[in-house]
């Protein structure tokens, strides 16, 4: 599924993206039929699993989201994503 090429950051990146899509597409399937159970255990699943991604994600490279609430505004003093090299410096 993943490229050996990529780094770390971006594997991570991919499984935070890969959850999400799984809890949104359960999500929509629940619109469809609110009363299935299994359904409903599949989105937490997947939902715990992608907020665990995320806290990851997070933690090792910054906000993929602006926060609920914010000490400061301090992320726009890094480098944009577009001027990080593949490596990450």
């Amino acid at each position: 599924m993943f490229n050996n090429r990529e780094s770390a950051k971006e594997r991570l990146l991919r499984t935070v993206d890969a959850y999400a899509f799984m809890a949104y597409e359960t999500l929509l399937y629940l619109d469809a039929y609110p009363d299935s159970k299994e359904a409903l255990e599949c989105y937490n699943k997947y939902k715990r699993l992608e907020n665990r991604a995320r806290k990851e994600y997070e933690s090792r490279y910054g906000w993929l989201t602006a926060p609920e609430e914010a000490a400061s505004w301090e992320w726009t003093n890094g480098p944009w994503p577009w001027q990080i090299d593949k490596e990450g410096k």
